[in-house]
Parts: structure tokens; C-alpha cells; sequence
């Protein structure tokens, strides 16, 4: 009984775990795909404004923003503060900006909200273009 209502409730999120080889696939690769263009716009501020980065933080970045943004965890973000008005538009955006100032603490918080609002405008148009492009030379 707890199974089925477990499963009915991550069907209902529109998550489906069947081919969980797949699901790895296309978290590895925007991982890797958004950490560059992360840590190109990183490199960017960073030489801009005279700060350093480390380029590890950008894939770690990136890698949880991807456990995040699973239908899972992000609808039962939602889902626990739905009383908050425009709250599926602000949530990402500050989750953004609050995972860039935790992992580049030596970024100013001006830049931090900078690099945070870019980067989810970059995850949001530009990162799944490019994961659909390099998903053609992968046989998969």
C-alpha cells in the first residue's frame, strides 16, 4: 500500500524512473556541459571584477542544481510552499543565487546575484540546446 501510493505520487510529478541508465546519461552530461558554460561565465566575472574561482565548484554547482531541478525534489519544494505568490518563478532564481554565493564564497553578493540570475538564464535557454546537440553523437 505505501509502495503504490509512493509510486503514484512520483508519477503524478511526471518523473519517470524506468530507464534509470538514461536519467544517469542526461545528468552526467548536463553536468559536465553546464559546469563549462557555468565556469566560462564564472571566468568572465571572475577576471571582470578581479576574483578568483575555483573550477571544480562550477561542475559541483551544476550537479546539484541538476538533483534539484529532478521533478521529485523541486515539486515537493513547490509543493511545501505553494502559498508563496510567483514562487515557481522566483524559487529557482533564488536557489541560484544562493548555491553561487555557497560555493564561490569569495564572489561579492552583487555578483553572486549577477552570476546566479545569468547562469539559470543560460540553464534555461542555452545548457539544453547544447545537451541536445552532443545526446546526437552519443548512442544511446
Amino acid at each position: 500500500m505505501a509502495v503504490d501510493f509512493l509510486t503514484d505520487f512520483v508519477s503524478d510529478l511526471g518523473v519517470g524512473f524506468g530507464d534509470p541508465v538514461t536519467l544517469a546519461i542526461n545528468i552526467i552530461l548536463s553536468t559536465i556541459i553546464g559546469g563549462i558554460v557555468l565556469l566560462i561565465l564564472l571566468e568572465i566575472v571572475g577576471k571582470h571584477f578581479s576574483e578568483e574561482v575555483k573550477p571544480v565548484n562550477a561542475f559541483l554547482l551544476v550537479l546539484v542544481i541538476n538533483i534539484i531541478n529532478l521533478p521529485v525534489i523541486f515539486g515537493l519544494l513547490t509543493s511545501f510552499a505553494s502559498f508563496i505568490p510567483f514562487l515557481p518563478v522566483i524559487l529557482p532564481v533564488l536557489i541560484w543565487i544562493i548555491l553561487v554565493k555557497f560555493f564561490f564564497k569569495e564572489l561579492a553578493i552583487s555578483h553572486a546575484i549577477l552570476v546566479g540570475v545569468i547562469g539559470y538564464l543560460l540553464t534555461l535557454f542555452v545548457v539544453p540546446y547544447l545537451i541536445g546537440l552532443a545526446m546526437g553523437f552519443l548512442p544511446v
